[in-house]
């Protein structure tokens, strides 16, 4: 598919979900609660900006946040009880919390989000009797705390998961499954999803997890992917390919750095390796680049703006998406992996459930197993065939513009909040009736 054709058929698309929602007059009002939001650049932070900007017009919407400290430093720390914003028209009010402005220990951590969480749950009990359901972004798992407040007043509740952050927490040495942090978490997590109105995970992967651990039905899971910005992420601003490989993202526990780089070495191709991003292993991967003697051909730089990734990745040969597969990440799709296809450059990644599935699906690159030599191979393979490398960079576009275009995204989430709202309406009529009949059998009323 040529840029010209994904471009034209986007176009056409939203001309016709344009129209298509000029005939809906379902209404319905959402409060979402989540730890992360633009400005911050860190995960999901961007997901439910992008999804309200997408709703019909019939969706009312406000944002709940917390003041931004994420990526820590950046951020100026704020000290007022609650302020109001719009970020890309959508109503943002964001809540005191305490903001780290070095390095985040563990202690700081655990303040950002629990205080957000307790202000949190005091706005909900306060102010969510104006909206008809409450979502709830995780991870962290602490905002299901509002969540659960939503549910007790009666609310609808959405629970949004793009991260299996308890999990994960574990898999990494944050928590034990013994501490009582974790069992209180699990419980919550447990209580709101078996409880809530709808589940909304981010892959088929991680639905069929959650279906096969708790008791809720599929008819109330929906599957809402990350979508791509595909005005900023467009295939059309590929310029002349450069014999770079690139990794754009976070440099944490959950990124399997070092069979890439052992097999980046044993590769022995004529490409260098740029590396742009922020995290607590910088340190570790510029001690391993030295160790293994390709400091020379490894460049590791410090995050750009955000605006300038496209460029970047459009212009390289290859992209990596390591994922260390021994812990629970089988479910993700991350960004970085979304956005490399969207503007046609072929990767290299972590053979995770999800990204193996997708891989099978789209044709768009290749997966490995975490090992040096398969590495080795992968990068030598699409290293010597331009033709190839291509041909997946054009099936990676057409994927993306089937499956992950925040204009259709948008709408499948209005769809699912109008349906909640329709739900409890009904919901709602039935309890009055019913209380209505026993006032009449009371005597309270003629």
């Amino acid at each position: 598919m040529s840029a010209s054709t994904a471009s034209s058929s986007r176009s056409r698309a939203r001309d016709e979900s344009a129209s298509d929602a000029e005939g809906d007059t379902d209404e319905s009002s959402v409060l979402v609660v989540s730890q992360l939001f633009p400005p911050e650049s860190m995960a999901g932070a961007h997901r439910w900006e992008k999804l309200l900007r997408n709703t019909p017009e019939t969706v009312e919407s406000r944002v709940v946040c917390p003041q931004p400290s994420v990526p820590v430093g950046e951020f100026e720390r704020r000290y007022r009880p609650w302020s109001t914003d719009r970020i890309g028209g959508v109503p943002v009010t964001r809540l005191f919390t305490y903001q780290p402005v070095d390095d985040r220990t563990n202690l700081e951590r655990i303040l950002n989000h629990v205080i957000f969480a307790v202000l949190a749950t005091v706005y909900v009990l306060v102010h969510g009797r104006k909206y008809d359901c409450v979502v709830v972004q995780i991870g962290p798992h602490t905002t299901l705390v509002p969540g659960l407040a939503a549910l007790a007043t009666g609310r609808g509740l959405v629970v949004d998961v793009y991260d299996r952050w308890l999990e994960n927490a574990v898999d990494f040495g944050f928590t034990d499954e013994r501490s009582l942090a974790y069992r209180l978490l699990r419980w919550m997590e447990r209580v709101a999803i078996e409880r809530c109105d709808r589940l909304i995970a981010l892959t088929p992967t991680m639905a069929a997890q959650y279906q096969a651990e708790y008791d809720i039905d599929k008819e109330r899971i929906e599957t809402v992917p990350f979508g791509v910005d595909d005005d900023l992420f467009d295939p059309s601003i590929a310029t002349d390919e450069e014999p770079r490989i690139i990794y754009t993202g976070k440099l944490g526990e959950g990124q399997a750095f070092e069979p890439f780089l052992r097999g980046f070495r044993r590769a022995e191709i004529e490409h260098d390796l740029v590396v742009y991003g922020f995290g607590e292993r910088r340190a570790e991967l510029e001690a391993l680049s030295s160790r293994l003697a390709i400091d020379d051909r490894v460049r590791i730089n410090g995050p750009v703006p955000r605006e300038e990734i496209p460029a970047l990745v459009a212009s390289s040969a290859i992209s990596l998406v390591p994922l260390k597969t021994e812990h629970a990440l089988d479910y993700a799709r991350p960004t970085k992996f979304l956005e490399t296809m969207a503007v046609g450059t072929p990767y290299v990644a972590s053979a995770v459930a999800e990204i193996e599935s997708v891989t099978e699906e789209s044709g768009a690159g290749l997966a490995v197993e975490n090992d040096p030599d398969a590495v080795a191979t992968a990068l030598r393979e699409l290293a010597a065939d331009p033709d190839r490398r291509r041909s997946m960079g054009e099936r990676g576009v057409a994927f993306v513009d089937r499956q992950h275009r925040w204009d259709e995204l948008g709408d499948r989430v209005g769809d699912l909040l109008a349906d909640v709202a329709r739900e409890r309406e009904v919901a709602g009529s039935g309890l009055r009736a019913r209380f209505g009949r026993l006032a009449t059998a009371a005597g309270f009323r003629r």
